[in-house]
């Protein structure tokens, strides 16, 4: 119980420390080291945990494909490809309402960890020009960049689940989110595009000529896909071939000095504490064990349920990783007895609330890289969706509730 109320305070350092100015990085470096000295796991624990992001092959290579991630988004916005991209998009869709949130949602089936850095460039230069005020170019940048990854069936989170949970049908927890979905969809019309006021462009008759030219100019996007999925190379390497497209596509002269500028040192300082914090919190086992205790004193189906909520939204919240949330959950159900679709139900709440927790937490990638776009910060981010956040919460309810009456 010591760990976690330790934990609890010293999260709250967050918002103090980022209303005295001080930058993300240094905010959740800031808070991770002094969860280290007073979580009570030892130095020798905490040493390991801080090493551990540079030796863990995961952290490293979160680390690499962030700053390749920076250098690309950076070589788009300075070769005015992104600029490309959304003209090409106003001539096929001509809806500006449409198209910032079509390039979150269509980058966010990159299954790369900030892959926010790509969309948030995007939003921002869109939003600028439809004046909207950087915390809500964030929050539309970051409620949409995450839709998809409910629903494709090759997304790490399914593929946790069926390696936990045997006879696992991914199928039908798709087909439970793509409710949820069409709720944070709405929700996300209703709170930040409803109010836009955009003199929407007629959109051109389509051709061939516009479908190729989009093809050409998100190819440094797309192409880094298509190679790590046949190949298997890590993105941080199949993101050179990016880069080297972009070579070919621009004036080539200061090419190489454009790559170190883009590079942006804060980001990657940014990712650091962040995995510090995530290592940490791994290591508090004493805290793990108290959720455990609790899940398996429960005696009844609604108990279980509420436990499962807590828990998960809890751990994605304080590691800021939904995976982390899973890793804790997913475990514990398999063991529960039940039907098929309520096992079903269990997996969908653990796995939403792992998602709520990670995507309102400070520590969530997209979160911290898109407030450092868009030049605004976490406090002000979190006033312009706090009434979003509550109703997604209730809609989840709401959600369970209907399952509950097939189930």
């Amino acid at each position: 119980m010591y760990q976690l109320t330790a934990a609890g305070i010293t999260f709250m350092l967050i918002p103090v420390l980022i209303k005295k100015k001080f930058k993300l990085s240094q905010t959740i470096l800031i808070t991770a080291l002094v969860l280290a000295m007073v979580s009570g796991i030892g130095a020798r624990a905490s040493l390991r945990a801080i090493m551990s992001v540079f030796t863990t092959p995961s952290s490293v290579n979160t680390i690499l494909v962030v700053m390749m991630i920076n250098i690309l988004g950076g070589l788009l916005k300075h070769y005015k490809i992104l600029d490309g991209i959304v003209e090409t998009l106003l001539q096929l869709i001509g809806s500006k309402r449409n198209i910032i949130t079509i390039i979150p949602a269509m980058i966010g089936m990159l299954s790369i960890p900030g892959g926010a850095i790509l969309s948030a460039p995007f939003v921002n230069e869109m939003g600028e020009d439809i004046h909207l005020s950087p915390p809500r170019r964030a929050v539309i940048n970051l409620v949409f960049r995450h839709v998809t990854m409910f629903l494709l069936p090759f997304n790490t989170t399914f593929l946790i689940i069926q390696s936990t949970i045997p006879d696992f049908r991914v199928s039908l927890l798709i087909l439970m989110n793509s409710v949820y979905v069409i709720g944070i969809v709405a929700l996300g019309y209703l709170f930040f595009l409803r109010d836009i006021d955009v003199g929407n462009r007629k959109a051109q008759d389509r051709s061939w000529k516009q479908v190729k030219q989009l093809l050409v100019y998100t190819s440094p996007i797309y192409s880094c896909v298509i190679i790590t999925g046949l190949t298997g190379v890590p993105f941080s390497l199949s993101m050179l071939v990016s880069i080297f497209i972009i070579y070919l596509m621009s004036d080539t002269e200061h090419f190489l000095k454009q790559v170190i500028k883009a590079f942006d040192k804060n980001m990657v300082f940014t990712v650091v504490a962040v995995l510090m914090m995530q290592s940490i919190i791994l290591e508090m086992t004493d805290m793990l064990m108290v959720f455990s205790n609790l899940f398996y004193a429960s005696d009844n189906v609604f108990v279980i349920m509420a436990t499962l909520f807590i828990t998960s939204l809890f751990f994605g919240f304080i590691s800021g990783y939904k995976l982390a949330a899973l890793a804790i959950t997913l475990p514990l159900v398999n063991q529960l007895e039940g039907s098929v679709l309520m096992i079903h139900l269990y997996v969908y709440i653990a796995s939403c609330c792992a998602f709520l927790g990670y995507f309102f937490s400070p520590l969530h990638l997209c979160q911290a890289f898109t407030v450092q776009v868009m030049k605004t910060n976490t406090l002000e981010l979190y006033r312009e969706y706090r009434w979003y956040g509550l109703t997604l919460m209730l809609l989840l309810i709401v959600t369970i509730a209907i399952f509950m009456i097939f189930i």
